[in-house]
């Protein structure tokens, strides 16, 4: 009997039924939806494979030691994370399929179990990113908690080359547009200054040389967005054809 995928089929259940003193319980008007996929799109391998993160996805062959290994899949139960599962989509370009865990891929808790235990070599903790990078990017993916994290992360550990923990956790609460009781913000700050991790305001300071170095890191990482969205953009036709 083959097996067949669980999501192509749809079933008019009849849980309990009895017919002139017959039980003829069980699935009745069951059929499997056209497997036939119109509008895969190779793009979407094209763009993994051109990030430096992503060019390990043409090694996968599918052979599930991944999912099998991973964390989220097998020990916390979120079966709907299968590292292999977005690969293939990825690799086949079935977009509208991948769209649909948009939100699942960025589950990953980067413990590289996959990466350790791959027979390939594949990088899938990476692969797995730069394809949520894909979604995000082509706006599959609304930002999340954590994309607002980074960005406030990343944006506050530049001004200075050190991290400010109390002008980072403000710029958080600023774009989840939420206030934490003073009473809370004062335990932790006491915290943080009895750690010795407390610079900010008159106690702030600035790794050496950081103003050029600074700014070289904001060019790299503009470069890097840059060339990624470039990489999104649909091909030119060819001299002669269709516009």
């Amino acid at each position: 009997m083959p097996i067949v995928e669980r999501s192509l089929v749809e079933v008019d259940r009849t849980e309990a039924l009895e017919l002139e003193g017959i039980d003829v319980s069980g699935d009745w008007n069951t059929f499997l939806r056209s497997r036939v996929v119109q509008d895969l799109d190779l793009k979407v391998a094209d763009w993994v494979k051109g990030q430096p993160q992503g060019e390990t996805i043409s090694r996968c062959w599918q052979c599930g030691t991944c999912t099998a290994g991973c964390c989220l899949h097998t020990d916390f139960g979120l079966e709907e994370f299968n590292p292999r599962y977005f690969i293939y989509l990825a690799q086949i370009g079935y977009e509208e399929e991948l769209r649909r865990y948009a939100q699942t891929v960025w589950r990953c808790v980067s413990c590289n179990k996959c990466v350790e235990r791959c027979p390939k070599g594949v990088k899938v903790e990476e692969v797995i990113h730069t394809i949520g990078s894909y979604l995000t990017l082509t706006g599959a993916a609304p930002e999340s908690p954590a994309d607002r994290f980074d960005r406030a992360y990343t944006e506050n550990l530049l001004r200075r080359g050190v991290l400010d923990e109390p002008d980072l956790f403000r710029t958080y609460e600023r774009l989840e547009g939420r206030r934490t009781p003073a009473g809370e913000l004062l335990r932790m700050g006491l915290k943080l200054l009895g750690s010795g991790r407390l610079h900010t305001g008159p106690l702030a300071h600035r790794t050496r040389g950081w103003r050029r170095m600074g700014a070289v890191l904001r060019e790299a990482l503009t470069e890097d967005e840059r060339r990624r969205r470039e990489g999104l953009a649909p091909s030119p036709p060819p001299p002669g054809g269709p516009p």
